[in-house]
């Protein structure tokens, strides 16, 4: 059994493993930073570093996520630093067996490259993704570029 964080962005319903997950806490003190691509909603100052904040609505549906009292950052370990995610809703945390999830076979391709599985529930089919893969090569550079300034 995996434990996955389970939330929702732009009417989908997404996991992620709990080991990657630092800790969900609200968007407060959101600066916005110039000349960065749209899923870039700025940073925030966190545990004595400047952590960038990314808008997943955005960043796969190309849709600014609504801030709302429902919306969380989620703070992940990404390619050995930090970023914080924001998801419309944290829905639950929940373990699933290997035999509830599909492995994605298109994982190598470019398109949605950051799906490594599909969870099948009864409310619906739930994406794994790898949140070290989130990014295109250009926007890895972009935020390794925001955090190392």
């Amino acid at each position: 059994m995996e434990k996955f964080v389970i939330f929702s962005s732009g009417g989908q319903s997404f996991a992620i493993p709990i080991e990657v997950t630092e800790k969900i806490i609200h968007v407060e003190g959101l600066i916005r930073i110039p000349d960065t691509s749209k899923y870039v909603l700025g940073a925030i100052d966190y545990d004595e570093t400047v952590l960038p904040i990314i808008d997943l609505r955005e960043r796969f549906f190309q849709n600014k996520t609504e801030l709302t009292a429902d919306t969380k950052v989620i703070v992940v370990n990404w390619q050995e630093k930090k970023i914080g995610l924001v998801v419309d809703k944290v829905t639950t945390i929940r373990s699933f067996e290997s035999a509830d999830r599909e492995i994605s076979e298109n994982a190598a391709q470019e398109a949605a490259s950051y799906v490594m599985a599909f969870i099948r529930t009864d409310d619906g089919i739930i994406l794994q993704l790898d949140v070290d893969s989130i990014f295109n090569e250009q926007g890895e550079k972009e935020l390794v570029s925001l955090m190392n300034r």
